[in-house]
C-alpha cells in the first residue's frame, strides 16, 4: 500500500519542493549559470540517485536474494576456522571467481557502476567551468557570491532528488508480495477444525 500510494507522492513533493526552491534561488542570483544547469541537472540527478544505491548497497539481499557469490563470501568468512584448518582458501576462492564468472558476464553491465560519479564529476566540471567564464567576462553583472550561492542551491536540489528516490520500493516486488498475501488469505486449509467427520473416540 505504501508503495503505490505514499511513496510516489513523497518522492513527487520532495523532488519539486528540491528543484523548485534550488531553480529559484540560482535565477534570481545568477541566472545564466542556472540556464546551463537545467541542461545538466537531470543527467545528474540520474548519476546522483545511481551513485546512492550503489554507496547505500541496495543490491546487497539476503536469503533467495543473495548472489551466490556473497553466500561463499558470507560462509567463508563466518567459518574462517575451518577454512584456515582444512586449507581451503584456494577451492573457496576458484568457486567464488567461478560464480562471479556467471553473474557478470557481461563486462558492461559490472562497469555500470560508475556511470553515476561519471555524470556527477563532469557535470559539475561543466558548471564550475561556466560559472568561472561568466565571472570572468561579466565582473559588473555577477561576483563570487552570486556563483556560489547558485551552485550550491543546484547542488542542494540534486541532493535532495537523489534522498527522494533513495529506499524507493521495488512495485515488481511488492506487487508479488501482496499477491502472496492473498493467496495465503483466500488459500483453503486441508485441516478444518470445524469439521464433524473423522474417528472419534467415546
Amino acid at each position: 500500500l505504501h508503495s503505490f500510494s505514499g511513496e510516489p507522492i513523497r518522492t513527487l513533493i520532495m523532488n519539486l519542493a528540491s528543484v523548485f526552491v534550488g531553480v529559484i534561488v540560482g535565477f534570481v542570483f545568477m541566472w545564466p549559470f542556472t540556464l546551463i544547469a537545467l541542461g545538466v541537472l537531470p543527467f545528474m540527478a540520474v548519476g546522483a540517485s545511481l551513485e546512492i544505491r550503489a554507496f547505500v548497497g541496495e543490491d546487497s539481499g539476503t536469503g533467495d536474494d543473495e548472489s551466490p557469490s556473497g553466500r561463499i563470501v558470507i560462509e567463508s568468512l563466518t567459518n574462517i576456522r575451518t577454512v584456515a584448518s582444512l586449507a581451503l582458501e584456494d577451492v573457496r576462492k576458484k568457486e567464488f571467481d567461478e560464480a562471479m564468472r556467471k553473474e557478470n558476464q557481461h563486462p558492461i553491465k559490472g562497469s555500470a557502476s560508475g556511470v553515476g560519479p561519471f555524470f556527477q564529476n563532469w557535470g559539475t566540471a561543466l558548471l564550475f567551468f561556466w560559472g568561472t567564464w561568466l565571472l570572468t567576462n561579466y565582473p559588473s553583472l555577477f561576483d563570487q557570491r552570486d556563483f556560489l550561492v547558485s551552485m550550491f542551491s543546484i547542488m542542494f536540489s540534486l541532493t535532495g532528488v537523489a534522498a527522494a528516490f533513495q529506499g524507493t520500493t521495488d512495485k515488481t516486488k511488492a506487487n508479488a508480495a501482496a499477491e502472496r498475501i492473498f493467496n495465503l488469505m483466500e488459500k483453503e486449509s486441508e485441516i478444518d477444525p470445524l469439521s464433524t467427520n473423522g474417528k472419534k473416540d467415546v
